[in-house]
């Protein structure tokens, strides 16, 4: 048995790769997950595979399961008439890679999160022996992290239960609460009034001084 060996490289991004290795009779269901999985991606994350030449100009799309409903809708409703079977996109889980490979550079693009289209560039680079102790498919050589781009929205600082109640300044950087009580004095009495209140203070501290003061001491 053998098994395909695919490069995964990530939009244009330099120092990020996968090799990939998927039996000749898996699907793109089982690259969909072996990538998802090993980048910790959203599942629900509407995605699909493109066929491509070898310049990765799109051809025939191939989608998740359940996705074929929402675009066989769209179709309908822009045509004006019911779908047929010819006209649906073929689906990930019913389609096995050897039934699209027929270049030794083979060439497919994966496109994660339809709606901002991060690119995902796949190429066929051999086809190996399988092992018959190793699982399919298996990720044999990782360069590079997960693409800040599309990593999950991270983890909330600890004692913070909605990362909206987090108060960042300009520069994304945490406001102290110092910083917060001085934004909210000067949001309610204005620039010019927080000026006064500053003189104010100065020459009240000064009074108040004097009257603490104890000649007794001179």
């Amino acid at each position: 048995m053998f098994a395909y060996k695919f490069r995964v490289n990530f939009e244009e991004q330099d120092g990020f790769s996968r090799d990939i290795e998927l039996g000749v009779n898996q699907t793109f269901l089982d690259f969909y997950n072996i990538i998802t999985d090993n980048l910790s991606l959203d599942k629900t994350v509407p995605s699909s595979f493109y066929l491509s030449d070898h310049r990765f100009r799109k051809k025939k799309e191939i989608i998740l399961p359940g996705q074929e409903e929402e675009s066989e809708s769209s179709s309908t409703e822009e045509s004006g008439e019911e779908t047929t079977m010819k006209e649906r996109k073929l689906r990930m889980d019913k389609c096995p890679l050897n039934e699209f490979i027929d270049d030794p550079h083979q060439r497919f693009l994966f496109i994660y999160d339809l709606s901002k289209g991060w690119t995902f560039y796949i190429e066929l680079s051999k086809i190996v022996s399988r092992d018959k102790n190793a699982a399919y498919p298996r990720v044999v050589n990782s360069l590079g992290g997960v693409p800040v781009e599309i990593s999950r929205k991270p983890h909330p600082l600890p004692g913070i239960e909605d990362e909206d109640d987090i108060d960042l300044d300009e520069d994304g950087d945490l406001i102290s609460d110092e910083q917060e009580i001085s934004i909210e004095t000067e949001e309610k009495y204005g620039e010019e009034d927080m000026d006064e209140l500053d003189d104010s203070s100065f020459y009240n501290d000064t009074a108040g001084g004097s009257q603490d003061f104890d000649e007794d001491k001179l």
